[in-house]
């Protein structure tokens, strides 16, 4: 199950929350560790969904600051909820 939410999330929500900015959720979109990844990738890179944010291509507003702090936000959540979870799980 959660490959399959992952799959979802990184194919099906991230293109579409990283191009359509829906005015009552911005900062929900921005908060989405894929449309945080596409504002630091390079603008060439050819990607499936065209990445990058190169010529042409619109994307949410979010500087690259906050992109990278929404970055490391998760990857500082998800370590520390892994980190608690093997120090309280049964041996």
């Amino acid at each position: 199950m959660p490959v399959i939410l992952l799959i979802v999330l990184e194919l099906i929500l991230t293109p579409i929350f990283s191009r359509h900015i829906i005015t009552h959720m911005i900062n929900l979109e921005r908060g989405i560790v894929g449309v945080a990844m596409v504002h630091i990738e390079p603008g060439k890179l050819p990607t499936p969904f065209a990445g990058g944010g190169g010529p042409g291509v619109n994307l949410i507003p979010e500087s690259t600051l906050a992109a990278s702090l929404v970055i490391m936000g998760w990857i500082v959540f998800w370590t520390a909820i892994g980190a608690w979870r093997m120090m309280t799980r049964d041996a």
